[in-house]
């Protein structure tokens, strides 16, 4: 691929599905030049359940491109979540036979470190290196001119069920969209809104999607730990469900218009108006005070078991930059106190780190961080030579008018 190729990202999430075009401007900018999406369908927990209707949903945001901004996409890099993540740990060594350790060996373990072995059915996604150890010290930084016999690294391998992705790459080849190569959605995100220096401090980044949510650990520039909660957005919106015996859209307009993951002390008392779901019947309301109670047990909960997490992978007080919120939860009003309290950091909205432009009039970035990160992520390394209108001819398989 010419550095100067346009890239397409595509996300089949639970709530949406979504394509987005970058075009590459040279030293790690990226143009954000079109992106679009519509309501998911086949999509169930952040895993496709109807193949047939995935595709649908695929071809009809491919269709949009087109329609509304021009663009035939051919080829794309695939973002996937959800349960089917996981990840585990992983050692690889060397002998040093001169006694010190040089590039010879730094370059052999750095080989061995991709050959892990799964267990069936697994596809490894990323791999990353966690830290190296020679002899009897663990931690080191650079091991390059250190003496000692055997040089050690340990991995972070986060993969996936080969069928739940064979199950999107099938709903996109139905669509005629060729995919390129996987991405975790939970680096994706990190790689949207964290800087170096973040990641350096130490950082937490959760991405708050609809079916399941992130997220991962970032200390000394590493990334040293990334896990999936099946619980995301979709499970608040069917909390206040059924706490009030409401329909989904209902439930979903009070999640977004109306609900707080704080209980606030004004709360008590105040009823929001609830449109009948059936005309000729008489308008209700609901408490406002129980509404948040709903939301902030659900949210509250979640924080709660990634906190455990951390605590018990000794991690949380290394987070010195702090936590940043992404995907489509992160707009949930209150939401930023509330992980305060449980986390015991300072809480952000992620904000696109400044590289990536395109995205000045967006309402809400944050929303856009997994898709926007697999952009970055699939950036060529070198200097662009050519115009982006060739490129787009040849990779896109269309011109734009």
């Amino acid at each position: 691929m010419n550095p100067s190729d346009p890239i397409a990202a595509l996300e089949i999430g639970t709530t949406r599905t979504i394509i987005a075009i970058g075009e590459p401007l040279g030293d790690g900018r990226l143009r954000v030049a079109a992106y679009d999406s519509i309501p998911s369908s086949g999509v169930r927990k952040s895993q496709i359940v109807d193949v047939s209707q995935a595709r649908f949903s695929v071809a009809a945001v491919q269709k949009k491109l087109v329609s509304q901004f021009d663009y035939a996409v051919a080829q794309a890099y695939l973002v996937v979540s959800g349960p089917q993540i996981r990840t585990d740990h992983f050692s690889v060594q060397v002998q040093v036979p001169r006694g010190t350790v040089g590039d010879d060996e730094i370059e052999e373990i750095g080989e061995r470190m991709y050959d892990v072995t799964l267990p069936p059915g697994r596809q490894a996604l990323e791999i990353a290196r966690i830290g190296y150890g020679l002899d009897d010290i663990d931690n080191v930084t650079s091991p390059k001119g250190m003496n000692g016999h055997l040089l050690k690294l340990q991995t972070l391998c986060i993969h996936g069920s080969e069928q739940r992705i064979a199950d999107a790459r099938n709903a996109a080849d139905a669509a005629k969209l060729e995919i390129l190569d996987v991405c975790y959605a939970g680096t994706a995100a990190a790689t949207a809104v964290l800087t170096p220096q973040h990641k350096r401090d130490g950082a937490l980044v959760i991405d708050l999607g609809g079916g399941s949510t992130n997220f991962t650990a970032w200390v000394d520039g590493r990334l040293l730990y990334a896990d999936v909660i099946g619980v995301g957005g979709d499970h608040v919106t069917e909390d206040i469900r059924y706490a009030f015996s409401i329909s989904l859209a209902q439930a979903e307009r009070l999640k977004t218009e109306s609900a707080s993951a704080v209980i606030g002390p004004d709360d008590s008392g105040v009823r929001i108006p609830l449109p009948a779901s059936t005309p000729g019947f008489n308008d209700a309301s609901i408490s406002l005070s129980a509404l948040n109670t709903v939301v902030n047990a659900r949210l509250g909960e979640l924080f709660t078991i990634i906190r455990a997490k951390l605590d018990e992978a000794n991690l949380l007080h290394r987070l010195n930059a702090g936590v940043f919120l992404t995907g489509g939860g992160a707009a949930m009003k209150n939401i930023v106190p509330l992980a305060s309290n449980v986390f015991g950091r300072a809480v952000t909205i992620g904000k696109i780190v400044p590289e990536v432009t395109g995205l000045e009039q967006e309402r809400n970035p944050a929303a856009l961080a997994t898709i926007v990160g697999t952009l970055i992520q699939t950036l060529p390394t070198e200097t662009p030579n050519r115009s982006f209108m060739d490129a787009f001819r040849s990779i896109f398989g269309g011109n734009r008018r």
